[in-house]
């Protein structure tokens, strides 16, 4: 009867645990895309390329929203058995508080593995593929700077003006195009319309830009002296192929845990040699390698928190949970980056500023856990 009634609060725990998870995800990435959607608009990239950057951002928010979904999931379950009196009559049959915490506490231990796990190497991959991809986008949209009336000077020797522009500057009207190609040779071309192409290959980061004129001329200079003139239909003019610069610089976040730990055991002056981190990011190596560790304990922290404020009385005034939970969010987050600030100036040890919040909200959570025996 133990073991089936442990399965059943297993089962009532995991599906809002996952729905919360997806929830706050799903609302994060809505704000994350209004940032970029006029890249995403303005550049030719496949559906894969977005899917991909959606999966590296989800991925990245894993950490943060986990643990406040064990903590609302563990409220919202306990409270539900405790409203509908199952808690009493688990109590009852036998059932002390930490049995029936068991199953609450065996999938949070699972969770807080797999966040630990994912903490290692995938998310620094994945948050070093994202940051790659972003810099593509921002660096690469060649096409959306070409705008009517206006110079365009972002190819190297070359020099791009057209009347009108449409498509985001796929379609061009009046097209004036300057090339110096030698120190003392030039070419400049007239032409009625034009139409940009940019083919890209977004896994290697590649990209083709070609420019195809219609019903104009060319004429061949050398040292300001006219050489020939060629008339033409249709020209096409490619633009040398750029390999994309993917040197993103690496940040502490793209970092696994074994290379932070490496980082933390290096001398400031090899550390700016090897990775150009400055003092500041040394604090920000060291920080992350210690949060990392903390955000796995956070699951299991929260919800044996979420534990005992779920379970409320059936006598008189029952405490709100929710409110409750809010209010011990605030503390540990406000506490939290309150902590931070002060490790930054070097006043206490960045595991103290970083596990100290955690350790706080421990003693609340084993307060309400020993309350339970006083209702």
């Amino acid at each position: 009867m133990r073991l089936l009634l442990q399965r059943y609060l297993a089962a009532q725990f995991i599906m809002p645990v996952f729905l919360s998870t997806f929830f706050f995800i799903t609302f994060l990435l809505t704000l994350e895309l209004f940032k970029i959607t006029e890249l995403l608009a303005t550049r030719d990239i496949s559906f894969i390329f977005v899917l991909g950057l959606l999966g590296n951002m989800a991925l990245s928010f894993v950490p943060l929203t986990l643990p406040i979904a064990v903590f609302f999931s563990t409220i919202f379950c306990i409270n539900r058995i405790s409203n509908d009196s199952e808690f009493i009559a688990m109590r009852a049959a036998g059932m002390t508080k930490l049995t029936i915490f068991l199953p609450f506490f065996i999938i949070a231990t699972i969770l807080s593995f797999s966040v630990y796990q994912l903490n290692q190497t995938i998310i620094p991959k994945s948050n070093f593929e994202f940051r790659k991809k972003i810099i593509y986008l921002t660096s690469s949209g060649v096409l959306a700077g070409v705008k009517g009336g206006q110079f365009f000077t972002v190819i190297p020797q070359v020099t791009l003006f057209a009347d009108k522009s449409t498509r985001f500057g796929r379609n061009l009207e009046g097209v004036f195009l300057h090339v110096k190609e030698k120190p003392d040779q030039e070419k400049v071309i007239f032409a009625k319309r034009g139409e940009l192409t940019l083919k890209r290959d977004t896994e290697a980061l590649i990209e083709q830009l070609t420019l195809t004129l219609f019903d104009g001329n060319i004429i061949g200079q050398a040292k300001g002296v006219e050489v020939e003139k060629i008339l033409f239909n249709k020209y096409v003019f490619p633009f040398s192929q750029n390999q994309f610069d993917d040197s993103v610089k690496i940040k502490e976040t793209m970092m696994s845990s074994q290379q932070l730990f490496e980082v933390m055991k290096m001398d400031p002056k090899e550390a700016e040699k090897k990775f150009s981190f400055s003092k500041k990011d040394l604090f920000n190596v060291e920080y992350e390698f210690w949060s990392r560790k903390n955000g796995a304990l956070i699951c299991l922290i929260f919800c044996f928190l979420g534990y005992g404020l779920g379970v409320t009385g059936n006598r008189g005034k029952s405490k709100n949970s929710g409110l409750l939970g809010l209010v011990c969010l605030l503390i540990y987050y406000g506490l939290y980056f309150s902590l931070v600030s002060v490790t930054k100036r070097g006043i206490i040890p960045v595991p103290l500023g970083v596990f100290f919040p955690i350790t706080f909200i421990m003693g609340i959570s084993v307060y309400y856990y020993r309350k339970l025996d006083w209702q």
